[in-house]
């Protein structure tokens, strides 16, 4: 008999949900990093925080700079 679990579909409901479950279990148990991250996380996706603080390069932009000629070989 195989015991592999059912895959449930990830979606931005469910990852909101988990991260609401993270928030009340972590502040239930007094694990204050654990509460602010996800409280951090839910902000964000209800937008605060967007204009806020230095900007970062995203990973997407790291890449195409990584995979972008050198200016001595665009030349060629």
């Amino acid at each position: 008999m195989s015991t592999r679990r059912k895959t449930e579909e990830l979606d931005e409901a469910r990852v909101v949900c988990d991260l609401q479950t993270i928030r009340d279990g972590a502040l239930a148990a007094e694990s204050w990093a654990p509460a602010l991250r996800a409280v951090e996380l839910l902000g964000r996706h209800i937008g605060m925080w967007r204009t806020e603080g230095r900007s970062q390069t995203s990973l997407a932009d790291l890449i195409a700079e990584a995979a972008a000629p050198l200016p001595e070989e665009r030349g060629r």
